[in-house]
């Protein structure tokens, strides 16, 4: 089902494609809302980072967030989609941990790139040798993972010392990040489906950088699309 057409500002592009058009369909449900005890704004803000997307290639805000971050990393002025075609990415070697959104099609045309799907893998303790990989990144996946920290750490171990992670999870900026540990589950996905993949142990505030900068990163790079729904993190060891 298509979503509601969305009145963006003339200059706004797709950094997953180039488009320039978006819709919005609602994703959250009351009871994620409830679990999260998100305020109206909040719950406003989740919706349209998950919800509102690219007409033309169906990306979400938070997945043209990590394109614009990983476009900027690497100082490109286009889409994620042309970033790829470039010959200096032909030698890039890509550590993608889940299938980042509509970035994973694009992603997948470098010749250096590698799928790891978590829970199969293990976050915390991938089967790859140190300074395996120049560029890492996940999408919405760290949440779901019991020791966060840790999951971070290992993603820095597999990077080259001028590599980088780039990642999202959902945020709230106005809180500070807690772990569910005893607290009732919360699952996202679907709000008729517990599935246990999808589990969340962390909620993430304003202090995501230091759980970065805790897991032994150098540098933290916080970089934004339609603030504050869309936010992306790059990490450099």
């Amino acid at each position: 089902m298509r979503g509601e057409p969305v009145c963006v500002p003339k200059d706004a592009i797709c950094y997953v494609c180039g488009g320039q058009q978006f819709e919005h369909a609602p994703v959250l449900w009351q009871a994620l809302v409830e679990e999260w005890g998100l305020s109206d704004e909040e719950a406003r803000f989740v919706d349209e980072q998950q919800g509102t997307y690219c007409v033309s290639c169906g990306a979400n805000v938070r997945s043209i967030a990590l394109a614009r971050a990983l476009t900027a990393h690497f100082g490109h002025a286009g889409s994620l989609t042309t970033l790829v075609d470039e010959p200096r990415c032909r030698s890039v070697r890509v550590l993608e941990i889940n299938e980042a959104g509509m970035l994973h099609s694009v992603l997948a045309r470098m010749p250096g790139h590698r799928l790891a799907s978590y829970p199969s893998v293990d976050m915390t303790a991938l089967p790859y040798d140190a300074q395996t990989f120049d560029l890492v990144v996940h999408s919405d996946t760290l949440e779901h993972v019991p020791e966060p920290v840790r999951g971070l750490q290992e993603c820095r171990r597999v990077l080259t010392a001028t590599g980088a992670l780039a990642f999202t999870v959902p945020t709230i900026p106005g809180r500070l990040t807690r772990s569910r540990s005893g607290l009732p589950p919360s699952y996202h996905g679907r709000s008729e489906v517990a599935d246990p993949q999808m589990l969340v142990h962390t909620e993430f505030g304003a202090d995501v950088w230091a759980m970065v900068l805790g897991a032994g990163f150098s540098i933290c790079r916080l970089v934004s699309y339609r603030f504050p729904a869309g936010l992306a993190i790059v990490a450099v060891p």
